[in-house]
Order: C-alpha cells, then structure tokens, then sequence
C-alpha cells in the first residue's frame, strides 16, 4: 500500500534534469543535488517497485529501460516532506539500533 505524505511548506519536489554533465537516468531535487541512478537497479528492484505502486499495467512485458522510465516517471512525480522523511529515517535507525544489539 502506497503511504501518502501530508504537504507543506517545505515539501520537496523532484524534477528530472536537463543537465549536461547528468547521465539520463539521474534524477535530482529542486533543492539540493542529491542524484537517484534508477538504471542501477536490477529488474527484481524495479519491478518490486511496480508492484509496491501498482504500475504494472503501464506497459506489457517491459525491457529494462522501459521499467526504468516507468519508475522514472512515478519517482519524480512524488512531493516529500523532507522533515517526515528524516524524522522517520531516524526511528528506524533508532528501531535497529535496539534490535542488533
């Protein structure tokens, strides 16, 4: 099931870039420059996340680099709100530090 983040202020936003020295696949936030390689990831990975967001019907039997595009697609168009994510990073740190000990 798809956890949906409340919007604010401080929503970030991904957008796809249009930069030269970025490979194609790279995607980068509005804000900063952090960088997702999607074609990095092996097939069971993106079509975990096709599954997990219920895009499998976008385009039957895919190539990789249509599931990356797929994926692609979706991921930018997520808006985050960077203090829930870091907040909840924090707990699960937290969560494994208390299990592995």
């Amino acid at each position: 099931m798809h956890k949906s983040f409340g919007s604010s202020n401080k929503t970030l936003s991904r957008s796809l870039s249009c930069d030269d020295s970025q490979s194609k696949d790279s995607v980068s936030t509005q804000k900063g420059s952090a960088k997702v390689d999607l074609s990095k990831l092996e097939m069971t990975a993106l079509w975990r996340y096709l599954l997990h967001f219920n895009l499998v019907d976008s385009v039957p039997n895919p190539s990789k680099e249509q599931l990356i595009d797929v994926v692609q697609r979706h991921f930018v168009s997520q808006q985050l709100d960077e203090s829930q994510v870091i907040a909840g990073f924090v707990q699960a740190a937290k969560r494994l530090k208390t299990v592995c000990k």
